[in-house]
Order: C-alpha cells, then structure tokens, then sequence
C-alpha cells in the first residue's frame, strides 16, 4: 500500500512538473513573437520617409540632368550657410545618389553610392531678369480717326501730301496736344505705312516710312 501511495505522488510531481513547462514554453514562445513583431513594426515604420520638395533649390536643374529626382524620395540632411547635401532614396529606403552643393563657391556633386561621382560642375546664379511684362497696347482714341480731307486743313498737310500719296491711306492722328501732333497713316489692312511728328512751337515736320526710315525733315510749308 505504500509503495502504491509513493508511485501516484510520483506521477503526480512528475504531471504536474511537465504541464508548468509547457506553460513556461508557450511564455516564452508568445514573448519572442511579440518582440519579433515589435521588431517589424519598427522596421516598418522607419523604412516610412517624407519626401522634400526640391524643386526651389538652385541646383535643382544641374541635378535634374543627370538623374531623374521624381523617381526617388528626396531628403535634404544638412542644410547650412557652408553647404546643402540631398539624399536620394529607392522605393525600400536604400540611398543610391547624393548631392553636395558647395553655396559659396557654388560646386556641385552628384554621387552614385554604388559607382561613384557622377557630376561634378559649378551652379552658377540665374543672371537672367525676367521678361517684361508686355505693354499694354495704346489704341488711337476712335475720335481722332480722320479721313484726309479732315487733316487737309492742317498745318503739315500739304508737305506731308507732297511727299507721301494720301489717297491710298487712311491717316489716324495718334496725340495731338500743345507741343506736337503725330499722325500715323495705315493702309487698307490696317497696317501703318507712314507716320508724321509736327512740332507745333517751331513749325519743323518729320516724315518717317516705317518701313524704310525718315523720308523728310524740315519746316512744314
């Protein structure tokens, strides 16, 4: 009877040590997943990179010629007084180019961190002024528009008929104020053939062919 007694509490021990360890296994086994886990999640949230626009920066243009910026994330990691330095990534976060920009001297690099520089040149400062802005285009106030016979009592008209044939041009009297009196004369298109300045203080005419110069200059008769 004891002998019977020491074998059950032996199997018992014996039962009861093998469930604590599987107990203490599957712990173990729920704490190396969990780390595991943490481990990618980690992974996963540093492979995430914010993309910087580069496109303002000056050697944006110099860099654009050798490699295809959109095709990468871009990350400026060092932008100072001395220099800028810009890394270009894959789609897995790997860095495959990056450029230095010397600001004072204005030198340039590119590197291929797999094959080495692949530009190396000086970004020079856009000199180039914007173009203007187009004059607004001045039209003849539609009352100063006259046929010739109207400009036939006019000072000048009868030098300017000497020199220019008014029956083929329809004269437009431009400006007319106390200094001087300009009158272009256009074809049947529209298009400006002569144009005559009269300068009122001193009598003196100017007879321009706009399309070949000054034909005469002188006192209006």
């Amino acid at each position: 009877m004891k002998k019977t007694l020491i074998t059950a509490v032996s199997a018992l021990l014996i039962s009861t040590g093998g469930a604590q360890a599987a107990t203490f296994a599957h712990a173990d086994q729920n704490t190396n997943s969990q780390s595991s886990y943490a481990h990618v999640q980690q992974n996963s949230n540093y492979g995430q990179q914010v993309n910087q626009d580069i496109t303002g920066l000056e050697e944006y243009v110099s860099i654009a010629s050798v490699i295809n910026p959109t095709s990468f994330t871009t990350r400026v990691t060092e932008d100072n007084v001395s220099k800028r330095v810009i890394l270009f990534s894959d789609n897995y976060g790997r860095t495959q180019y990056k450029s230095v920009f010397v600001k004072k001297t204005g030198l340039l690099k590119v590197i291929n961190l797999k094959g080495g520089v692949v530009l190396e040149t000086t970004v020079k400062a856009s000199t180039t002024a914007p173009a203007p802005a187009p004059a607004p285009e001045v039209k003849p106030d539609a009352s100063l528009t006259k046929p010739a016979n109207v400009i036939s009592n006019l000072p000048e008209y009868k030098t300017l008929s000497a020199h220019v044939n008014l029956s083929t041009l329809t004269p437009v009297v431009v400006s007319d104020n106390y200094n001087n009196r300009t009158i272009l004369l256009k074809d049947a298109n529209g298009r400006g053939q002569f144009k005559s300045i009269y300068v009122k203080r001193t009598n003196m005419l100017k007879i321009i062919n706009l399309k070949g110069g000054q034909i005469f200059y002188g006192a209006a008769q």
